[in-house]
C-alpha cells in the first residue's frame, strides 16, 4: 500500500511539473502577444502626439496628417491571454498545483488580469466608436477610409473637413487629449502590469519546477 501511495504521489508530481512547464511555455507566447499589442498602440500614441503637437502649436496642415488621424484611432482588439492550459488545469483540479501561493497567483492572472485587459480594451474601442458617431462625423469626411484587406492596418486616412478650425475646437481638443489619457489608463497600464506579472510568475515557476524535480 505504501509503495502504491508513493507511486500515485510521484505520478501526480510528474503531472504537476508538466503542467507548470506548459504554463511557462504559454507565458512566453503571452508576453510575445502583449508586446505585439503594445507595439501596435505605440504607433497610435506616436500619431496622437503628432496631431496634438500640430493642434497645440497651430502648425500648418499637411496631407501626412490624414494617415496619423487614421492610425491614432486604431485598436488591436485581441489583447488577452491564451487560457487553454488554465482551462485544462481547472478540468484536472486546481489542487494539482501543490504550492498554494503559485496556484493563487495563476488563478488571479486569468481571473483578474486577463479580464482587466479585455474589458479595458473594449472600453477603449467603445470610446473610439462612440467618437465616430458623435465627434468625427462633423469634423472628418469619413471614419477609417482605407483598404480593410491591408493587414498592416497603416494604409488608411481620415481627412479633416477644416483642420484649422480643429485648433480652436474645444470639444475636439478635449476629446483627443482625453484619448491620449485613455490610451494610458485603458491600454498601457493593464498590458504593462500584466506583462510584469507574467514575467515575475514565470521566474517563480522556474524555481518551483527545480524544487519539484529535486525531490
Amino acid at each position: 500500500l505504501q509503495i502504491n501511495n508513493w507511486n500515485q504521489d510521484r505520478l501526480k508530481e510528474i503531472k504537476e511539473i508538466k503542467t507548470l512547464k506548459s504554463f511557462k511555455e504559454q507565458f512566453q507566447n503571452d508576453i510575445t502577444e502583449i508586446e505585439e499589442s503594445l507595439g501596435f498602440y505605440d504607433e497610435a500614441a506616436r500619431s496622437l502626439d503628432i496631431i496634438i503637437d500640430h493642434l497645440n502649436n497651430k502648425r500648418l496642415y499637411d496631407d501626412s496628417l490624414n494617415q496619423h488621424f487614421f492610425i491614432s484611432t486604431r485598436f488591436y482588439g485581441d489583447s488577452d491571454l491564451d487560457n487553454h492550459v488554465f482551462e485544462s488545469l481547472k478540468s484536472e483540479g486546481l489542487d494539482l498545483i501543490s504550492n498554494a501561493a503559485i496556484r493563487n497567483r495563476i488563478v488571479r492572472l486569468y481571473e483578474d488580469n486577463d479580464e482587466w485587459m479585455v474589458n479595458f480594451e473594449l472600453a477603449y474601442r467603445d470610446f473610439l466608436f462612440d467618437a465616430s458617431k458623435d465627434i468625427f462625423n462633423t469634423r472628418f469626411e469619413d471614419f477609417w477610409r482605407g483598404d480593410h484587406k491591408d493587414l498592416t492596418y497603416t494604409k488608411g486616412e481620415m481627412i479633416p473637413l477644416d483642420f484649422e478650425s480643429l485648433q480652436t475646437d474645444q470639444e475636439y481638443l478635449y476629446f483627443i487629449r482625453t484619448q491620449k489619457n485613455q490610451l494610458g489608463w485603458l491600454i498601457y497600464k493593464p498590458l504593462e502590469e500584466t506583462k510584469a506579472t507574467i514575467m515575475d510568475l514565470s521566474k517563480d515557476l522556474n524555481k518551483e519546477i527545480e524544487r519539484l524535480e529535486m525531490e
